[in-house]
């Protein structure tokens, strides 16, 4: 059965930011190597310096110190690293991440990067959309459908077959430009457009502050999002295991320290151990799953550290009276709402989500531990 694309993006851009952190991990035993291993037909791809010659017959997950792209991608591409230098060609869809970014080879499906710097060269084809977000872009390669920019600072002298978007600090327009649709740019000033540039669909300049409160409000938006998806988590848990969380919260407060001590290992160690899992070829799959258990536990933590604090104050606040599941989950509700204040705060949100994090996963495998050995070796059950 095939896994749906957008879920192979987002455990390939997963998979990918943690083969980035291991990356000096690998260097140190492989040197700036290449370790590369193929699961059906897709291949996965890290180390100092990755270079991807031959044909690839699935997708292609790679990251590194610096990646090359050479050859032909018959999949999706996902690709983080340094330097990225895209030459090759992809018949699906590619989706990078780096420092710098440079485009010169051809892609069929539609493109999105992210980066310090962004440039499409001119022998760059792109068949599908494409989405572009940096600190600088450029882009002179051809273009078969729509373009959307946001970075500090624009740059486009190639050709467009479709719309174009871009918001930003500023943006030029060079004089090889063909735009077969409209240009909309979003900044404080008009955009400088120079002779000889075709623009059939007209330009459109709405007048932005650069001061980033469109950013704040999308990032403000994001994180109220995330607040009410962990609040209906934490309902759920609470009212499903309401005998394990409350063993997570007895590891958090009377183990605060070795919680603590045990999250932090759980950072830095399951990371490194994964990749070095998967450079085997019999320990792969059992990389994979670790690396996907450690992805689950980052936010788990934050939500075991809410409960924990909830269930803390709780008998507290009652003075002695019952405390039933939904006293729980509304203390829970308040928690993650001042959590969620608390944090916004700059540098001490930061240490202090940090924190939470950390307690809350070494309380989980703390808790699962000790149920795990209190019942034999049984998994702990549902509430009925």
């Amino acid at each position: 059965m095939r896994v749906p694309r957008c879920g192979w993006l987002v455990f390939g851009l997963a998979l990918a930011s943690i083969l980035v952190g291991g990356t000096q991990v690998l260097a140190s035993e492989h040197g700036d190597a290449m370790v590369s291993r193929q699961l059906g037909n897709d291949l996965f791809a890290t180390g100092g310096e990755v270079r991807l010659a031959d044909e690839i017959y699935g997708d292609a997950i790679a990251a590194g110190g610096s990646v090359t792209l050479d050859s032909t991608v018959r999949g999706d591409a996902v690709i983080a690293g340094g330097q990225l230098a895209l030459r090759g060609t992809v018949d699906e869809d590619l989706y990078a991440t780096g420092g710098e970014i440079r485009l010169s080879g051809h892609i069929a499906g539609t493109t999105r990067l992210a980066g310090g710097q962004i440039d499409l060269d001119r022998d760059s084809v792109i068949d599908g959309g494409v989405s572009l977000a940096g600190g600088r872009v450029g882009v002179d390669g051809r273009l078969g459908q729509y373009l959307q920019i946001a970075a500090g600072s624009a740059r486009i002298d190639g050709q467009i077959a479709g719309d174009v978007e871009v918001a930003g600090g500023e943006l030029s327009v060079g004089p090889g430009a063909e735009i077969e649709g409209s240009l909309t740019f979003r900044g404080p000033e008009p955009p400088t457009v120079a002779a000889g540039a075709q623009i059939r669909g007209g330009v459109k300049h709405i007048e932005e502050k650069h001061d980033g409160r469109v950013l704040r409000r999308m990032l403000g938006t994001f994180a109220l999002v995330w607040l009410v998806g962990w609040i209906v988590v934490g309902c759920v848990l609470l009212a499903v295991w309401p005998g394990f969380t409350r063993s997570v919260t007895d590891a958090a407060t009377r183990r605060f320290g070795v919680s603590l001590l045990t999250g932090l290992l759980i950072l830095v160690v399951v990371p490194v151990l994964a990749v070095l899992l998967m450079i085997t070829l019999i320990g792969f799959p059992l990389g994979l799953l670790l690396l996907c258990l450690y992805l689950v536990m980052l936010p788990l933590g934050y939500l075991a550290s809410a409960a924990a604090i909830g269930d803390w104050l709780l008998p507290r606040m009652r003075k002695g009276a019952a405390i039933a599941t939904r006293h729980r989950v509304l203390m829970l509700l308040g928690v993650l709402i001042a959590l969620f204040v608390v944090t916004r705060i700059p540098f001490v949100g930061g240490i202090v989500g940090l924190l939470v994090i950390l307690t809350g996963m070494g309380s989980l495998l703390l808790a699962a531990a000790g149920r795990y050995g209190a019942n034999g070796g049984a998994a702990a059950k549902p509430a009925s």
